[in-house]
């Protein structure tokens, strides 16, 4: 089955590889406003931190759509996809663990709330 997503089949190495042929470090760094870019860059070290920062592999791949797949059908409502998926991301906070105090006993019997931090 044939899929019309233009980023089928492309990994992410081999994005950063395109965009490198066309870009400097310094203007991807830039352009995205990405600091991995801008600080030593080598491909392994910007790999690991765009498979770990999902905001950051996006840009990353809205930049590739639009160099070089401009002219896909597709591409505009991929941009849109994935744009629409990190405003979702972002609105929705992760849920935080109540922290419960506990109560030290001193030797006079006086009692003090602490909160634990673990």
């Amino acid at each position: 089955m044939q899929t019309n997503d233009p980023l089928h089949g492309v990994k992410l190495a081999q994005i950063l590889t395109d965009l490198q042929t066309k870009y400097t470090w310094k203007e991807m760094g830039d352009k995205l406003g990405i600091k991995c870019f801008l600080n030593n860059p080598t491909q392994k070290s910007c790999l690991k931190f765009l498979r770990q920062t999902p905001w950051a592999r996006s840009r990353v791949e809205i930049m590739y759509l639009k160099t070089f797949c401009s002219k896909h059908p597709e591409t505009t409502k991929l941009i849109r996809s994935i744009l629409a998926t990190q405003d979702k991301k972002q609105q929705t906070p992760a849920p935080k663990a109540e922290k419960k105090p506990s109560v030290i006993k001193s030797n006079d019997g006086f009692q003090w709330a602490k909160i634990n931090n673990k």
